[in-house]
């Protein structure tokens, strides 16, 4: 018998795959899970610019209309906002996006419709993403009027 023999036995080959193995599915895990956070992340970023365009329009009409009415559609997740101009024209506005649900809460009053040159209202808008539910952001903010600014 020659006892010179080289090469891998059945045994190390076997415990070789096995630690692979192991090391690749620990990889492959850790790769998803970041994944996922980024994806989340990213919706996140993007319902924070969305609700604040939605912001940004919403005190725009504060500051322009002479009266106006929010009305929360939330079987559809939009927001309807009905416009009285200063000319006493009206005009009807809905916001919505095919992806994320805005919800409102008018939280220092309880009259609707509004008055800007009376009050400045504060608003606490929940924006949701549809395909992710529990990814939701929550906004306080302030519709206002400067004072002695005359709007257009």
């Amino acid at each position: 018998m020659q006892r010179d023999e080289r090469g891998f036995t059945l045994v190390e080959v076997l415990a070789t795959m096995v630690i692979l193995s192991i090391i690749g599915v620990t990889i492959w895990s850790v790769f998803f899970q970041g994944y996922s956070f980024s994806q989340k992340a990213i919706s996140k970023n993007f319902m924070h610019q969305e609700t604040n365009l939605l912001i940004s329009n919403l005190t725009k009409i504060h500051q322009t209309a002479k009266q106006y009415e929010i009305l929360n559609t939330s079987s559809n997740c939009e927001v309807t906002v009905k416009i009285t101009n200063k000319d006493n024209t009206t005009r009807t506005d809905i916001f919505t996006h095919p992806k994320m649900c805005f919800k409102f809460d008018i939280t220092n009053t309880a009259v609707n419709p509004i008055n800007p040159n009376l009050t400045d209202v504060q608003l606490l808008l929940t924006t949701s993403d549809k395909n992710i539910a529990d990814n939701t952001i929550t906004i306080d903010t302030f519709l206002y009027r400067v004072k002695g600014v005359k709007y257009k």
